[in-house]
């Protein structure tokens, strides 16, 4: 019987993600009209598939899970190494110079 609800609950992580594949395929297809391979559906496809890969590679107790616990809170055998959310931090940076960037209306470097 457990082999039984380990196969619903995998179908149930299946379903989980075809409804975010199905969700950003409506988002691309009709939201921003791009021409996607394979129309809605081969969107729909390969939206799927890509929250699957992903869903595997960062899993429940995955060393993507222990890269980011260790990105928000630095520590080394339960010694702080920072009081720093490095995760917050890259986002408040790249978002600060994004908005500088445009702000100087995308110019690109001369050399």
């Amino acid at each position: 019987m457990e082999w039984f609800t380990e196969f619903i609950f995998v179908l149930r992580d299946l379903f989980v993600h075809g409804l975010v594949g199905l969700a950003v395929a409506y988002y691309y297809y009709y939201r921003l009209n791009k021409d996607l391979l394979g129309g809605f559906w081969g969107a729909t496809l390969i939206g799927t598939i890509g929250a699957v890969i992903i869903g595997v590679i960062a899993g429940y107790n995955s060393w993507f899970i222990v890269l980011m616990n260790f990105l928000m809170i630095p520590k080394w055998n339960d010694i702080h190494l920072a009081r720093v959310n490095i995760i917050a931090a890259l986002i408040g940076s790249f978002l600060f110079l994004y908005v500088l960037n445009r702000i100087n209306h995308d110019k690109e470097r001369r050399d």
